[in-house]
């Protein structure tokens, strides 16, 4: 890859973090920044080449599954980082294990109902797909806008950074929703 390339990809990632940023606090579910986890995303870079695996034979037909299931992920393992990490935080592939009780097809009604706790038929659960959807929608729009060649390596590239990103803006909305914040602190240097 060259660095021109890597240039290219550096900027695209960061017009879609914000786009998301904006378009989640405007929905009142981030407040202009991503809660970040480091150790949440090192599992995504342990676990991306799982998700890629079953992500990449979607693109064609469901390219929405595609995008919109790493935020699912990055909702699911936020959770389990919430309530009982110490009994996950050594799982190599969390990938695999949140597609196994359900497989891909349906590892967003697991992570929603199960891991969540949001009832599939509720009002809130088409509230929360529909916030998912809006959210891989904006991404997809911005992969179209980079007039990238399908199926190249560029285009690869590009679809990494996207699950990466989604993933990213999973876990902050999830950890939002459980009541996370950045809290500015004073900090005064006592001599």
């Amino acid at each position: 890859m060259t660095e021109q390339q890597r240039e290219v990809l550096n900027k695209y990632e960061e017009v879609l973090r914000s786009t998301l940023i904006k378009y989640f606090t405007e929905k009142k579910l981030l407040e202009g920044q991503l809660l970040e986890v480091e150790e949440l995303n090192q599992k995504w870079h342990d676990a991306a080449p799982s998700y890629m695996a079953d992500a990449v034979p979607e693109i064609a037909k469901y390219p929405l599954v595609a995008i919109a299931w790493a935020m699912y992920e990055g909702m699911g393992i936020a959770v389990l980082w919430d309530k009982e990490w110490n009994r996950y935080e050594n799982v190599e592939d969390i990938h695999k294990m949140l597609t196994e009780p359900r497989g891909f097809d349906c590892m967003d009604e697991y992570i929603t109902e199960i891991l969540i706790g949001i009832p599939l038929e509720s009002e809130e659960a088409a509230k929360f797909e529909d916030m998912v959807r809006g959210a891989a929608e904006q991404a997809l729009s911005l992969i179209r806008k980079e007039q990238v060649e399908a199926q190249s390596v560029m285009a690869f590239h590009v679809f990494a950074r996207t699950t990466k990103v989604m993933f990213e803006a999973g876990v902050a909305v999830q950890l939002r929703r459980m009541g996370y914040n950045y809290v500015k602190v004073n900090a005064e240097v006592v001599s």
